[in-house]
């Protein structure tokens, strides 16, 4: 009795392993979309991004941001983010990993932003800055102002 290979995803597409398990959001949408037997272009039409940022997802250079995250379950058909136990919208990084330094403000301000499921630019609204000053102080670039700081501590809910 002889079974179609068709049933079977390969073990690599192109060099890259194909996981039978993903662990990542990029394996996830890697397996899927060999599963539906498509292309990149395909699949990133679906997703409406473009072919280079799903690349950049399927190889996890590349997180996807909160606006994908409907579309990407809908494609999926389940949730990987829970599935990945994933914390942090822009980062592969799991609940299981520990931050070896102290959190900066900048951290702190970008740790609540998440939290509350905002975009930069909606955060720096709220603190009465622009969104460029906004990731500045998220990068630790430069710090906010002692006015600012007022602000940002009600925000950190201090």
């Amino acid at each position: 009795m002889s079974v179609s290979r068709k049933a079977y995803l390969p073990s690599h597409n192109r060099g890259i392993p194909v996981p039978k398990e993903p662990t990542s959001i990029g394996g996830h949408l890697r397996k899927r979309r060999l599963q539906l037997q498509i292309h990149q272009s395909e699949a990133a039409a679906r997703l409406k991004v473009s072919t280079v940022t799903l690349s950049r997802w399927e190889c996890d250079k590349v997180y996807p941001t909160w606006e994908h995250h409907g579309r990407l379950i809908e494609y999926l058909e389940y949730d990987p983010f829970a599935v990945c136990g994933l914390r942090d919208p822009y980062s592969n990084e799991t609940l299981g990993i520990a931050s070896l330094s102290s959190a900066t403000l900048g951290q702190h301000i970008r740790m609540r932003r998440l939290e509350m499921k905002m975009t930069v630019k909606k955060c720096a609204q709220i603190l009465k800055v622009d969104a460029k000053t906004m990731h500045g102080w998220e990068k630790h670039r430069h710090q906010p102002s002692a006015g600012q700081r007022k602000r940002i501590i009600v925000f950190l809910g201090g």
